[in-house]
């Protein structure tokens, strides 16, 4: 068992102002969705509920809003179920891999990870939670496994090779609800001995709860029933369809997504539809709490005389992203946009997410179905027009193109009014408009828009600023080809990398005449051969972006390839580069650079670091050239959500750096800004200033040009510290050039740039 202890207020006494405009050097965010809440638990002041696999809580106080995550509090992410005990104020958290945390008096986390290690082949679902005592009774897909919440440990585990529906306990036995029918145990008996479980009934209840002294299961499909403790048999208190049932208080609830039966009693019995989309209900002090998914959580009070809900406390959800899909990601200038899904087995609904102001918010998803004719979905990537700041276009890898102006649909372009072509033969339209492939949403510096358009003849489209087309083919990228990520370099030049039957790169240069491709220079390159003449065996390409001193990265299945003169692309002796990293252990060996991890997202950050996501190893910051890791984090060493990395945006301005994993959003607030071209004095100073001596975070100084010199001194004109910013951005650790923490005082900071021939100061305060 580990413990976990925070204490949330005290962050709060040692932030400078400062610090509210920019979080703090090396922290992390949290940006998980919490939209669509599917359980709601009472706890006393507080409401605890799950939106998107994602656990926060209304405080019916002061109706603040806390969001739990694996950085705060939390050990794990994406949470499966939820229960509330009051006796001993704890909250049962269960993750999706099986994790369990107890999170008491919402400040204390008890992990549990024994049941998420253990070696089994059952899966470890957890269907059900009920309370006896100090002990909760989880049912699983194999059994009944037992908690101690006072000692906070795993107590017992029933091995009954048969998944258990629920469970319900009262002073004698304990009752289980398997997929073959009820089962009881005396609490008495040795129930680690399949022996002393008896089967009772064959029927198959998919709930049961002990209220108010008496046993009551659930049939699906039939309705509510009384179970007669002696001789099992049992009789129906209401009929009809429930998706789930519980007791809380004095209240048995049972309900479906549009109706609902509540008991004030086991004779007295409410029944009304109320088409309200629940998917849990819960009560506490005369208010039910609705998971209403979409709507949030919502508080309802149950008016007997018209028997309805009315409600008290509507839609409550956390700021935060619509859904937890981060499958494309840019910035265009301080707005982060997200294209929520692209090339996946299923089909993902359309989605467009943006950040803002520090505001979530989406594109128009409903009624674009009905206006085009087609499914909304897949959308691959965003872009936004440069001459019109509420014009965007979105791609679909199955749908075409997609026009919006100020968030709202627009357009349709499809292969019937546009020239996108579709990826097979069109011999029945109804069919085959699912195949109309777009992806690499970019424009050029002429406001053309380009798009590539999968296995088809021509496989780039692009449409310019007066509402023409071009349509481009060159005879070595065939119809088995899908191009995917476009972008163009200092020169000009497009790069765009290929994925599916025959992974590559291609490389145009159009020579600025776009619609004459006579004079096009174009090559499609499938085999790349390293510096020492070796042919890479990896075929799969993900990802390609160019760094500030114009050089190439590519990320493949095998680890990055450099294209240092990336003008040699055309020449027949072109060759890439395969880093190599020395192994510094006496020996002249070295290994290339990441060669074991598939990198599936590149960004370069303002002192053009490499930010390199891979597909199971988290995520890696590397020194300019490569050849130092400067961080390396994963699930295990940090807040990272997975190492499964989808993608990376980069603020150019804050230097917070997102990160898109499978199972959601996060960033760390990474110390490289973009340089500036030039010092502005109200541009340069430094943050947190003053500063408290026993502060324990890094002194920022922003607005530096690229590889300024700095220089500390104290007033005497004595070198206290002395480097070179990262980008626009330097940082120092409040101590001299001998480690020391310096005393309090006044501290000049002389800033230079390389080239020695601008210069600035501004200054900071050390006080007791």
């Amino acid at each position: 068992m580990k413990k976990k202890i925070v204490y949330i207020c005290a962050l709060f006494l040692i932030i400078t102002p400062f610090l509210y405009a920019q979080h703090a050097i090396g922290s992390w965010q949290n940006y998980l969705s919490y939209h669509n809440v599917t359980r709601t638990e009472p706890a006393g002041n507080l409401i605890y509920a799950i939106g998107n696999g994602s656990l926060f809580s209304y405080d019916k106080e002061d109706t603040s809003i806390q969001c739990y995550w694996k950085g705060n509090l939390l050990s794990d992410t994406d949470i499966s179920y939820i229960a509330y005990n009051k006796e001993y104020k704890t909250l049962i958290i269960i993750y999706s891999n099986a994790n369990i945390d107890l999170l008491v008096n919402d400040k204390e986390v008890y992990n549990l990870p024994d049941y998420m290690n253990k070696n089994m082949i059952q899966t470890k679902n957890v269907n059900h939670i009920c309370f006896a005592k100090e002990y909760a009774y989880l049912s699983t897909s194999f059994g009944v496994m037992v908690l101690n919440l006072k000692k906070k440990e795993i107590a017992n585990t029933y091995i009954l090779n048969k998944k258990i529906n629920a469970c319900a306990v009262d002073d004698a036995k304990i009752y289980a609800a398997s997929s073959e029918g009820l089962l009881t145990g005396l609490l008495t008996d040795n129930l680690l001995d399949n022996n002393n479980w008896n089967k009772v009934s064959d029927i198959v209840y998919s709930f049961l709860s002990i209220y108010n002294d008496n046993l009551v299961g659930n049939i699906l499909y039939q309705g509510i029933y009384l179970i007669n403790r002696s001789d099992y048999s049992y009789s129906q208190l209401i009929g009809g369809y429930y998706s789930f049932m519980y007791t809380y208080e004095d209240k048995l609830i049972a309900s479906n997504e549009n109706s609902l039966a509540l008991f004030d009693n086991i004779k007295k019995i409410h029944y009304l539809d109320h088409y309200l989309g629940i998917a849990h209900l819960s009560y506490e002090n005369g208010i039910y709490w609705s998971a209403g998914q979409e709507k949030g959580l919502v508080g309802m009070k149950f008016d007997t005389t018209n028997k309805s809900l009315e409600t008290i406390v509507s839609s409550i959800i956390p700021n935060s992203p619509k859904k937890n899909l981060t499958y494309r990601m840019k910035f265009e200038g301080e707005k982060l946009f997200i294209a929520g899904g692209g090339k996946t087995s299923q089909p993902q609904e359309g989605t467009i997410m943006f950040f803002e102001d520090k505001t979530w918010n989406s594109f128009q998803e409903e009624g674009i179905d009905e206006k085009t004719g087609i499914a909304y979905r897949n959308i691959s990537s965003i872009t936004q027009d440069p001459a019109d700041e509420k014009r965007h276009f979105a791609s679909s890898v199955t749908q075409g193109l997609y026009e919006f102006y100020d968030k709202k649909f627009v357009k349709h372009y499809t292969y019937n009014n546009s020239p996108l072509e579709v990826a097979v033969p069109i011999t029945d339209p109804g069919i085959y408009k699912d195949f109309v492939r777009i992806n690499g949403l970019t424009y050029d510096n002429d406001n053309n828009l380009w798009m590539t358009n999968y296995e088809v003849k021509h496989f780039i489209h692009v449409l310019k600023p007066d509402g023409k087309w071009v349509n481009l083919h060159y005879p070595e990228v065939d119809t088995t080809i899908s191009l995917e990520n476009i972008i163009f370099d200092k020169r000009g030049w497009l790069w765009a990398t290929a994925w599916g039957y025959n992974y590559g790169v291609f490389c145009l240069n159009t020579k600025n005449t776009l619609e004459d491709p006579g004079d096009d220079q174009h090559k499609f390159v499938t085999n790349f051969i390293n510096q020492d003449g070796t042919l890479l065996s990896h075929k799969k390409i993900y990802c390609i972006v160019e760094d500030k001193n114009g050089v190439i990265w590519i990320g493949t299945a095998q680890g990055p390839i450099i294209l240092n003169n990336p003008s040699n692309f055309f020449k027949d002796d072109f060759y890439c580069t395969q880093i190599k990293v020395p192994r510094n252990d006496g020996t002249n060996l070295a290994d290339y650079l990441l060669a074991s991890d598939e990198i599936t997202a590149i960004a370069v950050d303002g002192g053009n670091r490499k930010w390199i996501g891979t597909g199971s190893n988290g995520i890696y910051l590397l020194s300019p050239d490569g050849l130092e890791t400067i961080h390396h984090f994963t699930a295990e060493n940090s807040p990272l959500l997975s190492n499964n990395i989808q993608s990376i945006a980069i603020n150019p301005n804050t230097g917070e750096v997102f990160i898109g994993t499978n199972k959601g959003l996060l960033s760390y607030q990474s110390d490289a800004i973009e340089p500036k071209d030039s010092f502005v004095d109200d541009d340069v100073y430094a943050y947190p200033n003053p500063v408290k001596q026993d502060y324990a975070g890094v002194i920022t100084i922003t607005g530096l040009m690229m590889d300024t010199d700095i220089k500390i001194t104290n007033v005497s004109g004595k070198l206290i510290y002395a480097g070179t910013s990262v980008g626009g951005q330097f940082t120092w650790n409040g101590r001299n050039l001998q480690g020391n923490k310096v005393p309090s005082g006044i501290y000049f900071v002389l800033a230079a740039d390389k080239d020695g021939k601008q210069s600035i100061a501004t200054k900071i305060l050390i006080i007791k």
